[in-house]
């Protein structure tokens, strides 16, 4: 898949998920709004205590307080950052799942196959699939032809068996000692820096 696919796909999954990370960010402002009413109170209490406690007392409460506050807003920060991310790669792998077996899968595929006989960089080399996924002869003419037409080398790609426990494809060397992992799961992990560049400020751009 390419670039731009792949960033279209996660960006419609991230509005998707967006709906919910919305929800827990609108519970854990309202928590951070009673903490921060909470707080105003407290002040104003010790403002009318200043002749009793001290000025130099007061200003170490207050201190604390508003530490107190910006470590609360950063753990909810972190917190649904990281379940936004869980969300949009579970969200990921099904509506990949969901793909298996359409024409727009198949292409998926054939790209994926090409992308790493390109990463193999051998002039000979199998294709592994899952049990749920079907590589065909002319899927594999396919994926030689973009290798001859990117980088101008002949290439022989063969079908090496339905072995694979994850969705994706994965090309290994004839000898069996190296490969290059296209399953669903590797890929996210190999999208990890995009992931959170697409990620990066989604709960709060509606604050």
């Amino acid at each position: 898949m390419s670039e731009a696919n792949t960033k279209q796909l996660f960006a419609g999954i991230i509005e998707a998920a967006n709906h919910e990370a919305q929800a827990a960010l609108a519970k854990a402002q309202e928590d951070v709004e009673q903490i921060k009413a909470s707080y105003a109170q407290r002040i104003e209490e010790l403002n009318h205590k200043e002749e009793a406690i001290g000025i130099k007392q007061i200003n170490q409460i207050k201190r604390s307080e508003e530490m107190t506050m910006r470590n609360l807003e950063r753990r909810y920060r972190v917190s649904l950052t990281q379940r936004l991310r869980k969300m949009v790669i579970e969200e990921t792998a099904k509506e990949m799942a969901a793909l298996v077996g359409t024409q727009e899968y198949r292409s998926v595929l054939v790209e994926w196959i090409a992308e790493g006989a390109v990463g193999l960089d051998r002039e000979e080399a199998q294709v592994n699939c899952s049990f749920r996924e079907e590589i065909d002869d002319e899927m594999l003419r396919e994926a030689e032809a973009l290798v001859k037409k990117a980088l101008g080398k002949v290439v022989k790609l063969k079908f090496g068996g339905a072995v694979l426990t994850g969705q994706g494809v994965e090309v290994v060397s004839m000898d069996g000692k190296v490969a290059y992992n296209n399953q669903v799961a590797t890929r996210l992990i190999r999208f990890e820096r995009k992931l959170k560049e697409l990620m990066e400020g989604e709960p709060c751009r509606e604050e």
